[in-house]
């Protein structure tokens, strides 16, 4: 069984990207992650494998389980 990861507040995650002063295309080129795919994870369409969320929330400066639930 594959184990995917939820975003907990996919607006929380947006606003932390833009204070970083990145856009969304912008974080998904620096933290190598499909930009239509970040997209999809962001309106929850889709759902991140662990390791893609470990590359998000390292883009984020946080943990995972800051920003995703099982």
């Amino acid at each position: 069984m594959a184990v995917t990861l939820k975003f907990r507040d996919p607006i929380n995650v947006k606003e932390k990207i833009a204070m970083q002063g990145e856009s969304i295309a912008g974080f998904s080129r620096r933290i190598k992650v499909n930009y239509s795919l970040m997209i999809e994870y962001l309106n929850g369409k889709k759902f991140p494998s662990p390791p893609t969320a470990k590359k998000i929330a390292d883009g984020l400066s946080v943990e995972i389980i800051d920003i995703f639930f099982a």
